[in-house]
């Protein structure tokens, strides 16, 4: 075989093989995936392209802020994901108390009996959903919520619930797009 031919080959066996473990690492480690609608605002935005780390669950547990995809299926829709903040962990107590501010009705969160201060949230929460109160969040299974509070279907919807953990698609690590945004989670 000449020079240049095996030269050639070798050449073409490197873009294969780099090729293929681009599509490994797509597919098993790290992925893209648009934010769809305004339920994390103000913190993602429709159309941000955020990258996620899929074996971020391999060998430990979703932890509360933790920003992930996850997947469910409603009678309303079909398999959909959605990206959502984790709020509480197996065991855990949800739980919405009623309070005025300024005049107005909202939902204070408590998990456990303690009142969690969610400076991350578009404004004051006024939805609890369909589920009852309090909440305990099953085994193997999280409680996520959108940032945008009251436009964001969730856990507190019934027919949604707790994610079961094989669910969770994965956990949120980088925002690419727009790229005058681009950060690290």
């Amino acid at each position: 075989m000449s020079e240049k031919k095996s030269l050639k080959n070798n050449t073409l066996i490197s873009f294969i093989v780099v090729i293929l473990i681009a599509l490994l690492i797509r597919t098993f480690v790290f992925a893209p995936v648009s934010v769809k609608g305004n339920s994390m605002e103000p913190n993602f935005s429709h159309g941000d392209i955020v990258f996620i780390n899929k074996l971020a669950y391999l060998f430990s547990e979703p932890e509360k802020d933790d920003i992930v995809i996850c997947e469910y299926t409603t009678s309303k829709m079909k398999e959909q994901n959605i990206i959502k903040r984790v709020i509480g962990t197996p065991g855990d107590t949800i739980n919405f108390e009623e309070s005025i501010k300024d005049d107005e009705y909202y939902l204070d969160l408590y998990i456990n009996d303690e009142y969690i201060k969610e400076d991350y949230i578009l404004e004051p929460n006024s939805q609890k959903g369909n589920t009852e109160y309090p909440y305990t969040v099953p085994e193997n299974s999280y409680f996520v919520m959108g940032d945008n509070r009251n436009a964001s279907s969730d856990s507190r919807e019934q027919e949604i619930g707790a994610i079961p953990k094989e669910n969770i698609e994965g956990k949120v690590v980088l925002r690419l797009y727009p790229f005058n945004n681009i950060s690290l989670f």
